[in-house]
């Protein structure tokens, strides 16, 4: 036998009433029923919980103890109870909370929500390592995030949280307005061997050592003369002629840069959209990840280079 709730009832309905009479009446029980669950009670104890009078019971020392600590649990599970309700009706009406890699598709996503759960808002992190948003997705503190992996990288997720692949995008290749190949508009990967490059800081997305491993493939080995995770500064520095930095089709303003496109596309990156199952977004994700589609396709066409390249064939390359 183990001690449940209703065994703590029992002997606190027994203790207020003072007869097992007149608990049996508020229990809605026979008297030989709680007679009989009142004794099997104290045999699991080992002992009494109240002394038998002719008029009623009176609780024994032991039977004191138990009443004392009963009420105390009974109120704590109240407690528990009122607790666990309000944090249910808050979460139904708290906002979404987003969380990821500062990707275009981020900025789509919280868009994209405003406009299918409009009543419930959203608070959003921009976070740059993989691991910690998974983190923050594991302990229910984002309910959806843009992630992006980068071949030869895995992306592992915790329990209770999916994935569908938002697009395959391109990396091009930014260089000075006077660097001997600005006009080319389109070049191998190969015909950057002799280049510095400007690169981030390596991190748990793999970016670095792909695009190395990448160029070493192509039959070069790259060359970082500079690390920076400020994109203006490997703009600055990639402008002044020092260095090549890698560039996504769409982000920060770089006019005095020239965007080259890579034959044969060598260097991508996927995006992903990373959500908790038992989540607000659940619902609605396939109808999430039309709207952020339609909102980035809308970007491709508002930008010449980008969209020379989707419709060169790129479409097929990025749409999943």
């Amino acid at each position: 036998m183990r001690l449940d709730v209703r065994h703590l009832d029992l002997v606190l309905t027994i203790a207020e009433a003072g007869s097992l009479r007149r608990a049996a009446a508020r229990l809605h029980l026979t008297q030989p029923a709680v007679t009989a669950q009142l004794q099997r009670i104290e045999q699991h104890l080992g002992g009494e919980l109240f002394v038998r009078l002719p008029d009623g019971v009176l609780p024994t020392r032991a039977g004191t103890l138990f009443v004392r600590d009963a009420a105390r649990i009974r109120a704590d599970l109240a407690g528990l109870t009122r607790t666990a309700r309000r944090a249910l009706q808050d979460d139904a009406q708290a906002p979404v909370r987003v969380g990821g890699v500062p990707a275009q598709q981020f900025s789509l996503l919280i868009k994209a929500l405003g406009a299918l759960l409009p009543t419930r808002g959203t608070t959003s992190r921009t976070v740059r390592r993989t691991d910690t948003v998974t983190a923050l997705l594991a302990s229910c503190e984002l309910d959806v995030a843009v992630l992006r992996r980068f071949p030869g990288t895995a992306l592992t997720l915790p329990s209770g949280v999916t994935q569908r692949v938002l697009l395959t995008e391109p990396i091009f290749v930014g260089v000075s307005l006077g660097h001997r190949l600005a006009a080319a508009g389109r070049v191998a990967l190969a015909n950057l061997a002799d280049d510095d490059w400007v690169m981030p800081h390596p991190d748990d997305s793999g970016m670095n050592h792909f695009v190395a491993e990448t160029c070493r493939r192509t039959g070069f080995e790259q060359r970082v003369a500079h690390v920076t995770d400020e994109s203006h500064v490997a703009f600055s520095l990639t402008a002044a002629g020092d260095a090549v930095c890698p560039l996504y089709p769409l982000g920060t303003a770089r006019e005095s840069l020239a965007t080259l496109t890579l034959t044969g596309d060598p260097l991508f990156r996927e995006l992903v959209l990373a959500w908790r199952t038992d989540s607000p977004v659940a619902p609605v994700v396939d109808a999430l990840c039309a709207h952020i589609a339609d909102g980035y396709l809308a970007l491709v066409g508002a930008d010449d280079v980008y969209a020379q390249w989707w419709r060169r064939g790129g479409a097929e390359f990025a749409l999943p």
